[in-house]
């Protein structure tokens, strides 16, 4: 499997002050390789969803995911929420989930 595309892994940074006023989220990131591919993923009660699945070599954690030339930390439409997070040996999968499939017949 190639990890040819370089991401983002956003990790909720601590709130450096607490007493404040301002209490907006901020990221930490960290620049990672890896297989970035849009799929559609079926659950065992039958509902599709369209989701990007972001495959990354070696154990990662993270709260949510920017692309790079596309991520913004200023811009919250750029931060994509993770909704699931696979582990495997050597291998961390992030699924992002965009929305359910509807099938119109």
């Amino acid at each position: 499997m190639r990890y040819d595309t370089q991401v983002l892994l956003l990790t909720k940074a601590q709130d450096e002050d607490p007493d404040g006023l301002d209490h907006s989220i901020k990221y930490a990131s960290q620049t990672v390789k890896a297989n970035v591919k849009r799929a559609n993923l079926t659950l065992a009660n039958g509902q599709m969803y369209d989701a990007t699945v972001v495959r990354c070599f070696g154990e990662y954690t993270a709260d949510a995911i920017g692309f790079i030339g596309e991520y913004n930390a200023d811009d919250e439409s750029t931060i994509h929420q993770i909704q699931k997070v696979g582990r495997h040996t050597n291998r961390t999968d992030f699924y992002i989930i965009h929305g359910e499939v509807i099938f119109h017949g």
